[in-house]
């Protein structure tokens, strides 16, 4: 059988940049040689790209950090004259984050070219990326989520002043479409509530405002496998140990928090969680992997947000979970690529 080219697409222009490259050195690193010839494809900040056919050594953060420098990476190409990049792609493993990876956006670009990819498809991606949307849709399949507001900038809608007396503090501040804990923040006052509302306004015209709910959070990742048959993954228990919450520092630093798994929790418990993953997963209409966030408080499960493109760094919960159910780094993303694959 020969090898399939695979372009693992990283970087991009939202501010899960570097967080893309991490993932996207991870899943060159991993992959399995024998099956697949890896292909680089590093989307700069400005949207340019750069690529490079990984033969041996892959390149270094300081080569995918600034392609234009590299002596790995030919570029740059507007997407508009990329052609060469993927005349030879089999599939699209998709190492992107937040906007313009993981809303959608490039999703319909690869879809246009005809070429396969990991993970959801345009709709799909779109509304698991919008948390105000994608609450709707757990609301309407049965799911709990927070307590929350819509603080629009245009139109009508709940004042600061109604936020407060409805959401009460601390409350959590988030830009619809972010992603990795950044475009977020913790307002424990009416001055924190209105500044942060204040810098997210220049990133968005809606804001969910969410009342905290103080609990045990746990994320649970679900796999969908080429036979499409779907596989809840075993639930990870976060613990921030510093941070106050599941921040940026608290996922990406190292000592930032304590990830046990399989969560130290009853069967019950975990057929609970694993349950709500799976219908999160469905109702959104998810393709390949997905990982979604849920507080337990008194017994009672909370759905915070899914994943549709799910960190693989060497930090990142996923793959954590896939290997204590058994799996290694390198069949996780062997499932994934088989599916894209087999699906498109």
């Amino acid at each position: 059988m020969s090898k399939k080219k695979i372009c693992i697409v990283m970087g991009g222009p939202s501010a899960e940049h570097e967080i893309s490259l991490r993932t996207g050195r991870e899943v060159m690193k991993h992959l399995e040689r024998g099956k697949y010839v890896p292909r680089a494809v590093i989307v700069t900040k400005s949207r340019e790209f750069f690529w490079a056919d990984i033969v041996h050594d892959i390149p270094s953060e300081l080569d995918c950090t600034n392609p234009a420098k590299s002596k790995f990476f030919t570029g740059p190409l507007k997407a508009a004259d990329s052609q060469v990049i993927w005349q030879d792609c089999d599939a699209v493993f998709l190492a992107l984050h937040g906007e313009f990876g993981e809303n959608g956006v490039f999703q319909g670009f690869l879809d246009t070219l005809g070429i396969p990819y990991t993970g959801s498809n345009v709709l799909s991606s779109a509304i698991g990326m919008d948390k105000i949307v994608a609450r709707r849709v757990f609301e309407h399949a049965g799911l709990t989520t927070p307590p929350g507001s819509i603080w629009r900038t245009k139109g009508s809608g709940p004042s600061v002043d109604d936020i407060v007396r409805d959401r009460g503090f601390p409350c959590f501040v988030k830009c619809p479409q972010s992603g990795s804990s950044r475009l977020m923040g913790r307002a424990t006052n009416e001055t924190e509530l209105s500044m942060l509302l204040d810098q997210f306004s220049k990133e968005s015209d809606a804001i969910l405002v969410e009342s905290a709910i103080v609990g045990d959070e746990y994320s649970v990742p679900v796999l969908e496998y080429p036979d499409g048959s779907l596989k809840p993954l075993p639930p990870i228990l976060i613990r921030p140990v510093k941070a106050e919450f599941f921040d940026y520092s608290a996922k990406y630093m190292s000592g930032g928090s304590d990830e046990i798994v399989p969560a130290p929790c009853s069967a019950e418990l975990t057929a609970r969680l694993q349950e709500a993953a799976l219908t999160a997963h469905i109702e959104i209409g998810c393709r390949g992997l997905t990982r979604t966030d849920i507080i337990v408080r008194d017994d009672k499960l909370f759905v915070l947000e899914i994943n549709t493109l799910p960190g693989m760094t060497s930090a990142s919960l996923a793959p954590k979970a896939f290997a204590a159910a058994g799996g290694s780094f390198a069949e996780l993303l062997d499932i994934l690529i088989r599916d894209a694959l087999k699906g498109r």
